[in-house]
């Protein structure tokens, strides 16, 4: 009966272990649209494994709207692969007004765990609003290597 509770742990563990790793294989189908009048970049000296601060600049005159949805993808055979994780997050909306920018932290960790060595870009969500009209969301991106 030891054994095979032993066996049943040990199966767990093998399992939750291999359950946390990240993996990799579809190609991303997102089309990137970095406006000219919109810069989104991480922050020198911020960039870690597990995190960094991005800067969200809009150079634009409306004002700019993202939430706190992140998605990472990672760089292989020069294509871009999602890296297939479940996050939650909160739902505010944030808004960078013209000529203005926000600084994001983030910590992956959680749900990304450590970056391996690569290159990587986050993606995010934005649209412009203007007299409380929305415009069509679009994707910007922020590349990234970690070394």
């Amino acid at each position: 009966m030891k054994k095979l509770i032993l066996i049943v742990f040990l199966l767990g563990v093998i399992l939750g272990v291999t359950g946390c790793q990240v993996s990799n294989t579809d190609i991303s189908d997102i089309k990137i649209s970095n406006p000219d009048d919109i810069s989104f970049f991480v922050k020198e000296e911020t960039l870690k494994n597990t995190g960094a601060t991005l800067v969200l600049e809009n150079n634009s005159d409306k004002l700019l709207r993202y939430d706190e949805v992140y998605e990472i993808e990672v760089k292989k055979d020069d294509k871009w692969h999602k890296i297939n994780v479940e996050l939650y997050f909160n739902e505010p909306l944030w808004g960078v007004n013209p000529k203005s920018k926000d600084e994001i932290d983030l910590n992956w960790e959680y749900g990304y765990g450590k970056l391996t060595p690569g290159e990587y870009r986050i993606i995010k969500e934005v649209f412009f609003e203007f007299d409380s009209v929305q415009e069509p969301k679009f994707y910007i991106a922020a590349e990234f290597a970690i070394e």
